[in-house]
């Protein structure tokens, strides 16, 4: 490539991520920045990423969300977006370092939960966010305070089975011996314990 296309390719990128950050209409946008960079959308979503990233890390989730709702416009069949959102907002956003509040912590957790779910339906790896939805579901039953989920531990253990089995549904090789042990640790807690 020479100078002057690779000069203004790059004069496309940032005229784009720039605009892409809500300074243009959100129904035109993307539309607009696929059809403008075709295969290059791909490479586009992911310096888009890296800019969510440090929005994240940065604490800005507004801006955050924005260049993560545009990243995935970009390219919505990107599994490692979907699942870098999810588990920003599962994980990070709702651990108890950051949101001491029992019930916003839930918010957080059902956010990240839905952004997956959102995701496997476009992904190209749907089973990897399905193992990840369960995964994060695992992880908050283990806390040494997890947050008031309807049905409490036992539930969420519950819930991370469903979503290991729905993984190996859609092929992921460790879903069905992680939808076992999660059905494991669920009966562990719902069952009376023994007469004395």
């Amino acid at each position: 490539m020479s100078s002057r296309a690779a000069a203004a390719l790059g004069l496309v990128l940032v005229a784009l991520s720039a605009g892409l950050d809500g300074r243009l209409p959100r129904e035109r946008s993307p539309a607009l920045a696929v059809r403008l960079l075709g295969p290059l959308a791909h490479t586009a979503a992911r310096l888009q990423w890296v800019r969510a990233r440090s929005a994240m890390v940065a604490g800005r989730t507004d801006l955050a969300l924005a260049r993560a709702a545009t990243a995935l416009e970009l390219d919505p069949g990107d599994t490692a977006g979907w699942s870098m959102l999810a588990w920003h907002l599962a994980m990070e956003r709702g651990s108890i370092q950051r949101e001491p509040a029992p019930a916003r912590r839930v918010v957080w957790l059902r956010a990240g939960l839905e952004t997956s779910l959102r995701g496997e339906a476009v992904a190209r790896a749907p089973g990897e966010l399905a193992l990840e939805r369960g995964l994060m579901l695992a992880q908050v039953a283990e806390e040494d305070a997890p947050p008031p989920w309807p049905g409490g531990v036992a539930a969420l253990w519950d819930e991370a089975a469903r979503a290991f089995a729905r993984a190996a549904e859609l092929g992921h090789p460790e879903g069905a011996a992680l939808a076992e042990a999660a059905r494991a640790q669920a009966a562990v807690l719902v069952e009376p314990p023994p007469p004395r």
